[in-house]
């Protein structure tokens, strides 16, 4: 008995110590990168746009920070009886001088498109004015010789314009990205209907786009789209959007993230928007994301999933509610909104967290919590490490002027 209770006293203490070993090495567990932020003015800004704008095309040329279009509410809200209004000006932001300025004009006042960087310069895609969505698509690049140095304050940058193959049907408040020279978009509303369709065009070769084969699970309206190359292969991963509802489906909230295979053209399921620490699901409607290291996808802002899902749902069951007049549901619309859009910006819970989806491993991560991310309708633009976040909405009608820089520490 003495022998086998040594045995037993020897075991639990190499047990133990194993324990205690393993517990002193672990390490914290770090985030796999970081965002160092900065600030810039809304100096120069003038008139309406000095209230921010949401939904706005954005480009990065040649490193210099290239903003268009954008929409926002100057005066009322709508439910008040006012109109949103479209922009058309074309503005550039000087670094050296922290100053914006036009430097043109968009065809015709516009947001709600897609800002894609190809090879020498990007795309803007769709969209829509008051009146109308868009098909309308055109290359952007800056005017030869028209960037001057820090002491040649005169020397602005100019936007040359050429009109590139329209769209095969009018897009807004959908998604885009490129592969090498190949563009791609999905969802939004298609010829006004939400949708799951996909679509390609190869700068170089093609002379029309071309339909590839649609997302699976619900239509999503303002999800968002990421390339990312995976042992020598890119893929396209969708992630985000919401749905409205239709005559056979209620509203929901798009939370499967899909991969899309283009060699095979086929998408399967590759995780969900799940926070890993509350294990509930959260929204990247309205959201931003860029690929980092050809693994990471870095999301920013959206709605919050629970709030607006709750919205969209109670103005659905308004509309489809049979017994009311249609006096009646205006009557009751304008009750909601007028609680709803009324509401303190802390009262949305915009997402504040800065989540990174893991494309190895499929986790996510949050690496940063802060009211700089925490919009809806921000266009991002970046080059490596370095991105701008243009402006974009705090609340539902309200939007911001403020731009954000972030640098990407890679840990």
């Amino acid at each position: 008995m003495r022998i086998k209770g040594r045995t037993i006293k020897r075991t639990v203490f190499v047990w133990i110590a194993a324990v205690l070993l393993f517990s002193c090495n672990k390490q914290p567990n770090e985030e796999p990168m970081k965002i160092e932020w900065d600030k810039i003015g809304s100096e120069g800004l003038q008139g309406d746009l000095t209230k921010g704008v949401s939904a706005a095309y954005a480009a990065l040329l040649e490193g210099q920070l290239i903003v268009a279009g954008g929409a926002n509410f100057p005066g009322k809200l709508g439910f008040e009886g006012g109109a949103k209004a479209f922009y058309d000006e074309i503005l550039s932001y000087d670094p050296a001088n922290g100053f914006w300025k036009v430097i043109g004009k968009l065809p015709q006042p516009s947001a709600y498109g897609v800002s894609v960087p190809i090879p020498g310069g990007a795309l803007w895609i769709g969209g829509n004015t008051a009146t109308e969505s868009l098909a309308s698509c055109y290359k952007v690049s800056l005017q030869e010789n028209s960037i001057g140095s820090q002491n040649d304050k005169e020397l602005t940058p100019g936007v040359e314009w050429a009109p590139f193959l329209s769209l095969p049907a009018t897009m807004d408040n959908f998604s885009g990205c490129a592969i090498g020279a190949t563009v791609y978009v999905a969802g939004g509303n298609v010829n006004g209907i939400p949708s799951n369709t996909l679509h390609s065009i190869n700068l170089e070769n093609d002379s029309t786009w071309t339909e590839l084969p649609p997302f699976p699970g619900l239509p999503r309206v303002q999800p968002v789209m990421a390339a990312v190359e995976e042992k020598g292969k890119t893929y396209l991963y969708l992630l985000g959007g919401f749905f409205g509802g239709d005559t056979e489906r209620e509203p929901g909230m798009a939370i499967d993230v899909l991969r899309y295979d283009p060699d095979v053209r086929s998408w399967e399921k590759m995780g969900e928007q799940v926070d890993p620490d509350t294990g509930e699901a959260f929204s990247l409607g309205g959201a931003t994301t860029m690929p980092v290291d050809n693994r990471y996808i870095l999301c920013l802002g959206g709605v919050n999933h629970d709030i607006f899902l709750d919205a969209i749902t109670t103005q659905y069951k308004i509309a489809r509610d049979t017994s009311l007049t249609e006096e009646e549901k205006r009557e009751r619309n304008h009750e909601f909104s007028s609680h709803y859009m009324t509401q303190p910006i802390d009262y949305y819970r915009f997402n504040t967290e800065c989540r990174v989806f893991d494309t190895k491993t499929g986790e996510w991560s949050t690496i940063d919590r802060t009211h700089n991310a925490a919009r809806a309708g921000t266009t991002l633009v970046w080059k490596g490490y370095t991105f701008y976040a243009v402006q974009g909405e705090l609340k539902p009608g309200v939007r911001s002027p403020e731009t954000w820089k972030g640098e990407i520490i890679v840990q």
